[in-house]
């Protein structure tokens, strides 16, 4: 079994340890109460279909969260509330007349049928997909948890923290942020979680804060805020910070030293690590201009390339995905209409627009090596996703 996952209560009491307080993720009907319940039935997605079984329109209408590409609380700056690996799609859908948030769906996009994974009442948010292993934030007995679905089965990931977010999974692990302290200005490590571990297990800390973590099958990269003035992420016109690239096999950690603040690592483009720079100009809200770097995490980071200077006037702000052979961001200037941009990783050639999204006000991209989606909202429509081919 690869998650102790244990029934849920119906009105649990709170733990002063953050351990598994998860269920099956087939439907329990506990005596006495008729808790939300994750829906597995027969025509549930079993395992990863592949990439071959559906094309990129599979994914266009489907009507995502609109605030969670926002950046107010308790969604966190640059997460879009969508990811995709394969022909497998995670998101948070829109909300039920008078709910606050919306239900956390895994969608087979070969056959289109799906699977809840979270009910809109855990305010799930953040998903992170890689194979079958899917991980997100959610809110449990109040407190901030990362929950997983591994192997089947779903549960919140436990360790020696107080709280936990800002989740990335590869297919044999998950990567989070743990809080040490319920202040959320607070000292803040990096975890990795593994099968068979009991705990997530601290991989990275220092001084301050360290955050932002993503994930691959070699590396980890976080954002280490320990040079910060106050050693941690807010809107501070004096932030500085630098990634640092874990090496998974060695438990070496390399950092890659630059003027000024580097944050949101990305890991997702083979041997490359990119991120977002801003050096010693610190706009505030800091996503409307940033430089996006990439490099070779094998090579110094004085050698990192810029792949483009991105301007994003107005919220929300999400970050650039980075995948395979190609980094897509959305621009929105001053003057003007949003636009889907893409270049190669390699930086072999120039950044080219991607056509066909005109008149449309597009959020963040979300890729896997053959559909890259974004969410689009034409004027006075609803947040709906558009698949494209990469």
């Amino acid at each position: 079994m690869l998650f102790p996952i244990f029934p849920r209560p119906c009105h649990p009491e709170p733990s002063s340890r953050r351990g598994w307080s998860g269920r099956f993720a087939l439907a329990l009907l506990v005596a006495g109460c008729s808790p939300a319940a994750v829906d597995e039935g027969a025509g549930a997605p079993a395992a990863p279909p592949s990439p071959a079984a559906c094309d990129a329109s599979a994914a266009d209408g489907v009507a995502v969260f609109a605030s969670s590409v926002d950046t107010d609380a308790p969604q966190a700056p640059g997460a879009p509330a969508y990811a995709i690996d394969g022909c497998w799609l995670v998101y948070v859908a829109a909300p039920a007349a008078g709910d606050a948030s919306g239900d956390l769906k895994l969608r087979d996009l070969g056959t289109g049928e799906e699977l809840l994974l979270a009910p809109a009442a855990e305010e799930p948010r953040r998903p992170a997909l890689a194979g079958d292993v899917v991980a997100w934030e959610a809110t449990e007995n109040g407190t901030r948890v990362v929950r997983a679905r591994w192997g089947g089965e779903t549960g919140t990931i436990p360790g020696p923290f107080d709280h936990a977010g800002e989740p990335r999974v590869e297919g044999d692990a998950v990567v989070l942020t743990g809080w040490l302290t319920a202040d959320e200005a607070g000292d803040t490590d990096i975890f990795l979680y593994e099968p068979g571990q009991a705990e997530a297990v601290r991989i990275a800390s220092g001084p301050g804060q360290q955050r932002f973590p993503d994930i691959s099958a070699t590396h980890v990269a976080f954002a280490d805020f320990s040079e910060d003035p106050d050693g941690r992420f807010d809107q501070d016109e004096r932030d500085l910070a630098d990634i640092v690239v874990y090496d998974r096999r060695t438990g070496r950690a390399s950092p890659r030293s630059r003027e000024g603040k580097q944050a949101f690592p990305m890991l997702g483009a083979g041997e490359r690590v990119a991120y977002l720079d801003w050096a010693w100009i610190h706009p505030e809200p800091k996503f409307e201009h940033f430089d996006l770097l990439i490099g070779d995490i094998a090579a110094p980071g004085s050698g990192d390339a810029m792949a483009a200077s991105i301007e994003m006037a107005g919220a929300p702000y999400v970050l650039p995905a980075v995948r395979g052979e190609l980094v897509e961001w959305v621009e929105r200037a001053e003057v003007g209409e949003a636009s889907l941009r893409r270049r190669p990783a390699d930086l072999s050639a120039p950044a080219a627009e991607v056509p066909g999204l005109a008149g449309l006000d597009l959020f963040g991209p979300s890729a896997s090596a053959t559909i890259t989606v974004v969410a689009a909202r034409s004027p006075g429509g609803e947040l709906q996703l558009r698949g494209i081919a990469r």
